[in-house]
Parts: structure tokens; C-alpha cells; sequence
């Protein structure tokens, strides 16, 4: 049977998968419904069953809103749950049930049974989120996830199409339905390398679908008398108005004005949209993406000059103004939209299939460089290094008296990094020492090393046991090391004790839970 190598982007408002075919391009596979993109919807019917895609987008007016999901990518890593039929629902299981879908679509297409795959994640995602990404792999019957940022796989994939260009600084622009990253990467061949990044987990094209909801809301009110109170508290308009306003936001970047009707109290209404006032309204939705540019590009002290490419990626980044707002703030930007559905699942794919030509008895990695070996270059393999999305240290207690979180590694270093730090004990004889691990924002500068506990969040705490005799002058080393897939390992060292420790999401799910949810799987309809 073919092994494939597979690609998911797992996105908020669609999702994609590819795979690299005979000829060894990568290739989108289009889904039951012979669609390249699958909405991330989900629909619970009245039969047990769980519809996902067009099918539950299609019908999502015909049953109550409780029973439709959708953006549950906005939801990863947290405690969000839903409640339908009396069984609940997680981000990581809601995710599976989406992957699932695309998996059984692509098994029936091609007669094979999918084990591995790389799945896409923002490159802000932290440890819990790429833990429930991993997860939700393996609840859907994936055997072996790899996960890697969406930026990058775009990068792969740009790279992949252009490698004759030789060397380059590129800017990838993500503006997805409902995430959006800023990434600078540094493209030699085959070796693709994060320098910085940047982005923000709730903003994408749902919200200029709402500004376009806000706008027609207006419009109608005016026309109908109906006020906005009204026409928010309808269940059967605002369904509709989801639907409608990502489409008239896909018209109006071909159109400077596009015509749409919505029935109120038993009156059609027919309104107007112009892009003009589209763009006035979501100005500050486009301005918050320029000032992560702005943010990223300061990180590394790079100016525009220092980016050969803009690429832009994700289907938002279509829209007319994402381009003029770019080029208006930096006039000598080379900007490109490359294939912005399809490229992060493509790049997945060539990434996955990297992953797969290792040689047998070839180590992939060089131990003396971290490099990609010279066996396993030869072979195609790319070397792929991302950057640390967060900031990591530990709550310390300074002379002052005050408690500030310590920071050991930093975020937009690229991975693997390993740090070490020294602390003293409070007092003399202290037999205990409790490591509180926090995550924030701060950078690799002065003002970067401490940071206030409001600012950051915990990640993970451990007890560690002091040998009898230390006193405020005893070192106590502290060791963190961020894997390449940004996984977190902290070790301590006081006089001959030693402790490691590996944060732990606290939504993990258990192994039973697990088994629970991937009998589940078997609700996901092969018959959409």
C-alpha cells in the first residue's frame, strides 16, 4: 500500500490537506465534495450523527446555534467545552472531528488508510496549543503528528517554487479566517530558518465579516425602521448575516460595490456595500496587522530594505487593502499573494515528505552542528528551524523584596536553545524551593530580563528538596531548554540534588479520554 505524505493546514474558517504526488509535487486533494478547501463547521444532528464542511455550513440555518461549531481554532488550548446530546465536547475533540472528516475523505479517494501527517499551527501558538493540535491528530487516527507554524510551511512551499532565486529574507503575511501571523524567515535552498515572529490569536477574516455584518445591520435598520437591538436578537438573521457577509467581503475585492438582500419581519430589504466604506470601517482591523509588521521587523532592527519578499498567504490576505496598507506604509516592499489557500497545506506536505526520505541508518540530525546532516541533505531533507514563541523564566524574589518573573530563554530565538541562570535561596537552611514557570512577551534586551507577574501567565510549577546545609550563598542553577518543536524542559541543580521537569498542559487529556473520544470519530459522517 502507498504511504502518502501528508499536509493539514488546520485553519479557523476552512481547512485544507495535500499530499505529494507521483511526480513529487504537492498537490491539494479535493474533499467528498470536490471542493480544495473544507469550512471548519460542524454540524450535531438530530440522528447522532456530525456533519463537517459545506454540507453543515449549508444547513446551519435549519437547526438551533448550539448545535453548530465553528472558529473552534480560536478555542485551542483553553477549557471552552459544548454540551451536545448529553456528551461534551473540547477544543482538541472538535478539532479531531474536522481532521477526521478530511482524513476519511482522502482514505476513500485513494484507498489507503493515513497514519502520519504534519498539521499547521500559528506560529504564536504556545505549548498547550500545539499539545491539543497533536492531540487532536491522534484522536482523529493519526498514529504520528508532526506539527510545524503555519508561516513556515508557507515558506516551504514558496521556497519550493522558487528555489532558483537563491538565497532569501522573506516576510510572510498570514492574515487567516481567524488567526493572523507575521513571520521574517531566512531562505538558503533547502534550509529554511524563522528569524521572528509575531501575530494575534483573534483577529482574521471573521472579523471583517463583522464589520460587514455591522454595516448591513445599519443599512437595514435605516430601511426598515427595525432597530439594531431587534435585528441582533434574531437568531435566523444573524445566521444569515454569517453567511452573507463573507460573501459580499469575497465580492468586494473584485468590486467596488456589490448589491445584497436580507428579509425583516416579512420585508425584503435590498442594500448596497461599497469597498470605500468596507475599508473606512475595518481601518483599525488593518492597521492592528500593519503594527505587528512594524513590531516584527523592530525585533531584529530590520528595516523594509532588509526583505527581499512580502508574501501573503491565508485567504483574507486577497482583500485590496491588505496590499495598499502595506505599500502605502512601506513603499518599496516587493509584495506577493502566493497562493494563499493552499500554500501552507502544500508546504506541510513537501514538509512531510522530508521528513519521510531519511535513509535508513542516517541520522537526520548532525550532533555536532544541529544541523541537517550532509546524508541526509543529499536526500532531499529540509532543515527547518522556527524561532520560540513565548518567553520563558521563573518567579523570583529580589532584594527589594519585590516578585518579578525572571526571564531564561526568549521568545523569537531560534530553536533548539538551552539557557542557564543562577538564584540563591531566601534563607539559610531552606529545605524546600517551589519553581513557578511563567510565560510572557518580553524580548532579549535590559528591559527584557525581568518582567511583572501581572504581564505574564504561569505555565507550570514544581517542589524541589534542598540538601540540608545550604545558605543564601548556596547557587541553585536553573536550566531551560526549548526543543525544536518549542517544547519546554526545565532541569535544577542545588550542591548534589537534581530535578527535571517537563511543563505539563493542564488540559492534557488522559489516555481514557482519548479512547472515549476517537470511538466518537465514528459520528463524523462519510456521507456528507
Amino acid at each position: 500500500m502507498t504511504e502518502y505524505c501528508i499536509g493539514i493546514d488546520l485553519g479557523t474558517t476552512y481547512s485544507c490537506l495535500a499530499y505529494i504526488d507521483e511526480d513529487g509535487d504537492p498537490v491539494v486533494e479535493k474533499n467528498f465534495e470536490q471542493e480544495d478547501t473544507t469550512p471548519s463547521v460542524i454540524l450535531f444532528n438530530e440522528n447522532g450523527e456530525i456533519i463537517v464542511g459545506s454540507p453543515a455550513k449549508d444547513m446551519a440555518m435549519m437547526y438551533p446555534a448550539e448545535r453548530i461549531i465553528t472558529a473552534i481554532k480560536r478555542q485551542m488550548g483553553t477549557d471552552y467545552e459544548v454540551d451536545v446530546d448529553g456528551e461534551k465536547y473540547n477544543p482538541i475533540m472538535l478539532s479531531a472531528v474536522i481532521l477526521r472528516k478530511m482524513i476519511n475523505d482522502f482514505n476513500e479517494n485513494h484507498g489507503c488508510d493515513v497514519k502520519k501527517a504534519v498539521i499547521t499551527c500559528p506560529a504564536y501558538f504556545g505549548q498547550n496549543e500545539r499539545d491539543a493540535t497533536k492531540t487532536a491528530g491522534t484522536i482523529a487516527g493519526l498514529d504520528e503528528v508532526t506539527v510545524i507554524n503555519e508561516p513556515t510551511a508557507a515558506a516551504i512551499s514558496f521556497g519550493f517554487g522558487n528555489a532558483a532565486e537563491g538565497k532569501k529574507r522573506v516576510l510572510v503575511y498570514d492574515l487567516g479566517g481567524g488567526t493572523f501571523d507575521v513571520t521574517v524567515l531566512e531562505i538558503d535552498g533547502s534550509a529554511f530558518t524563522a528569524v521572528a515572529t509575531d501575530g494575534e490569536r483573534f483577529l482574521g477574516g471573521k472579523d471583517w465579516d463583522a464589520v460587514i455584518s455591522k454595516i448591513i445591520k445599519e443599512k437595514v435598520s435605516e430601511e426598515s425602521g427595525v432597530d439594531m437591538d431587534t435585528l441582533d436578537s434574531d437568531e435566523e438573521i444573524q445566521q444569515t448575516l454569517i453567511n452573507d457577509s463573507e460573501t459580499i467581503k469575497k465580492r468586494l475585492s473584485t468590486a467596488e460595490s456589490t448589491k445584497g438582500t436580507l428579509t425583516v419581519e416579512g420585508q425584503k430589504i435590498v442594500f448596497t456595500v461599497t469597498r470605500e466604506e468596507f475599508e473606512a470601517a475595518s481601518a483599525g482591523l488593518i492597521q492592528t496587522t500593519i503594527d505587528i509588521m512594524d513590531r516584527v521587523l523592530a525585533s531584529k532592527s530590520f528595516s523594509m530594505a532588509d526583505i527581499d519578499d512580502v508574501v501573503l498567504v491565508g485567504g483574507s490576505s486577497r482583500m485590496p487593502q491588505v496590499r495598499n496598507a502595506i505599500t502605502s506604509k512601506y513603499p518599496d516592499a516587493n509584495v506577493k499573494v502566493f497562493d494563499p489557500d493552499q500554500s501552507v497545506a502544500k508546504g506541510a506536505a513537501i514538509f512531510s515528505r522530508s521528513n519521510s526520505m531519511v535513509p535508513d541508518g542516517v541520522a537526520p540530525i548532525d550532533p555536532a552542528t544541529g544541523e541537517v546532516s550532509a546524508e541526509a541533505a543529499a536526500a532531499g531533507v529540509l532543515s527547518v528551524h522556527n524561532v520560540l514563541s513565548k518567553t520563558f523564566g521563573i518567579k523570583a524574589v529580589y532584594e527589594d523584596g519585590t516578585e518579578m518573573i525572571s526571564n531564561i530563554i526568549f521568545r523569537n530565538e531560534v530553536l533548539p536553545i538551552e539557557s542557564v541562570k543562577t538564584y540563591y535561596p531566601v534563607d539559610d537552611g531552606q529545605s524546600t524551593i517551589k519553581v513557578e514557570i511563567y510565560e510572557d512577551s518580553a524580548v532579549n534586551d535590559d528591559s527584557g530580563k525581568k518582567t511583572a507577574i501581572i504581564d505574564g501567565a504561569p505555565v507550570g510549577e514544581f517542589m524541589m528538596e534542598l540538601p540540608l546545609d545550604v545558605t543564601t550563598s548556596t547557587p541553585i542553577t536553573v536550566k531551560f531548554t526549548a526543543t525544536d518543536e518549542g517544547i519546554l524542559i526545565a532541569s535544577v541543580d542545588c550542591m548534589d540534588q537534581h530535578t527535571d521537569y517537563q511543563i505539563e498542559n493542564d488540559m492534557k487529556m488522559s489516555a481514557d479520554a482519548i479512547a472515549k473520544s476517537q470511538g466518537l470519530m465514528e459520528k463524523v459522517s462519510n456521507a456528507n
